[in-house]
């Protein structure tokens, strides 16, 4: 019998790399679980299958394996990543399993011979939890911008266990990079405004985004099946919104908190500052803010401005006073029910008659323009994820890391920066030496 113990001549330099890969699942295989032949039942078979001589791995993979690969797509992604060998040897896309292999050509070799298959699994094992390497798994904090690195505007881990991590993204930065860089991004996404004060001077964020900043402060998963290279951001946040982001270190994170994500089972608590202009400010007049607490829904959402959204509220405190001379002040928790671009921001201008402070595209134009000495920052902050428990599924894994386990839900939560609350006791939000949310 002809075994694959070798591939093809490129394939063949792809050996097993033990210190990085371990194997989690393995089967041997016959020709009737392969082509769907069986030998001893004395029938000949007509199918496609039977018919074949030859078939691509990605195929058997689905067939001896199909909870772990339901799709061909599945199988293709784990090849790809040098995860599968057959009898012992690296298996490529363009590998086949040949039928020959399955019959007897040696005088006295049985028929029915099989062939073994394993799955293995990126363990980034060369950064052994512990050891000396485990702490040069961290790019130098000192090659970051001095702003994102130390002080109020930080970004920093808030929660960390063996397959996620949730980090407090710094104002300023957009959570993915994009074609264009740090300032050209901030103006696109303060609508192009020929007076944007939301846009930052600091040209050491130039180029920056969380996801280049995670090597730095978030270590890859250690010995955990599916490790990924480098902590990923499975949501995003606005560039001029700092506060929490979910990122996933490995492969079954990424799918389950996605998934959390996208059905919303997530659910986000954001604290905001609004203001109230008066008419002796050129403001929009009275607010529509009439309770404590409350529901805000739209149908003008969307890029043709016909989808749904919907957000819970709660008053947390409010300053100041409404006559001529002064601005209101409210501190706001939103709580999104649903994830339209823009979504808090426009409802607080539109459906609460009151912006977000600092914000010079949706209402706020009025009081930037204002306060021409200083550029304030957006007063908006997600300050709490819960996730629930089908979203964080190894934590209730036997000694799985975060502990909680009887199928709680994660929660975290974080303070809103310190300029919120300074922004809330100043007197005077035009003067830039008693109002310091600036940029």
């Amino acid at each position: 019998m002809r075994k694959p113990t070798t591939l093809t001549a490129s394939s063949s330099k792809k050996k097993s790399d033990t210190s990085a890969f371990k194997t989690v699942a393995s089967k041997t295989v016959s020709r009737w679980e392969v082509f769907g032949i069986d030998d001893d039942a004395n029938e000949t078979s007509t199918s496609e299958t039977a018919m074949k001589s030859s078939m691509r791995i990605a195929d058997v993979l689905v067939r001896a394996f199909p909870e772990r690969f339901p799709t061909k797509t599945a199988a293709k992604k784990a090849i790809r990543r040098g995860e599968v060998t057959v009898n012992e040897a690296k298996a490529d896309v363009e590998f086949e399993v040949l039928k020959e292999w399955f019959e007897s050509n040696e005088e006295g070799e049985e028929e029915g011979t099989t062939i073994t298959i394993e799955i293995q699994a990126r363990m980034n094992a060369n950064f052994g939890a512990g050891d000396a390497a485990s702490s040069s798994r961290l790019l130098s904090r000192e090659d970051m911008p001095k702003e994102i690195r130390e002080g109020d505007n930080a970004t920093t881990v808030a929660y960390e266990d063996e397959e996620c991590v949730i980090v407090r993204k710094s104002f300023g930065i957009p959570t993915l990079k994009t074609k264009m860089s740090g300032n050209a991004a901030r103006s696109k996404n303060s609508n192009n405004d020929n007076n944007n004060n939301n846009s930052s001077s600091n040209s050491e964020l130039e180029g920056w985004s969380l996801d280049r900043v995670l090597p730095y402060i978030a270590a890859p998963a250690v010995n955990v099946e599916g490790a990924l290279h480098r902590p990923r951001p499975v949501h995003r946040l606005d560039s001029l919104t700092g506060g929490l982001v979910v990122c996933a270190k490995t492969r079954r994170a990424l799918k389950v908190l996605s998934e959390a994500f996208r059905d919303r089972t997530a659910r986000k608590r954001y604290r905001a500052v609004l203001i109230e202009y008066t008419n002796a400010h050129g403001g929009l007049g009275k607010r529509k803010i009439n309770e404590k607490r409350g529901t805000i829904t739209s149908n003008d959402m969307g890029p043709k401005r016909n989808q749904y959204a919907e957000t819970e509220f709660t008053i947390c405190d409010e300053t100041g006073e409404d006559d001529e001379n002064t601005v209101t002040k409210v501190l706001i928790d939103f709580h999104p029910k649903t994830g339209r671009t823009h979504q808090l921001r426009k409802h607080a201008e539109k459906e609460l008659n009151m912006p977000i402070l600092g914000d010079d595209r949706y209402g706020g134009k009025a009081h930037c323009d204002n306060a021409k000495n200083y550029r304030p920052k957006l007063h908006l902050f997600a300050a709490e994820i819960t996730l629930p428990p089908e979203a964080v599924p190894w934590r209730n894994d036997a000694g799985g890391g975060g502990g909680g386990g009887g199928g709680e839900a994660l929660n975290v939560r974080v303070s809103e920066p310190a300029f919120f609350r300074k922004s809330m006791d100043a007197t005077d939000v035009w003067n830039a030496s008693t109002f310091v949310a600036t940029d």
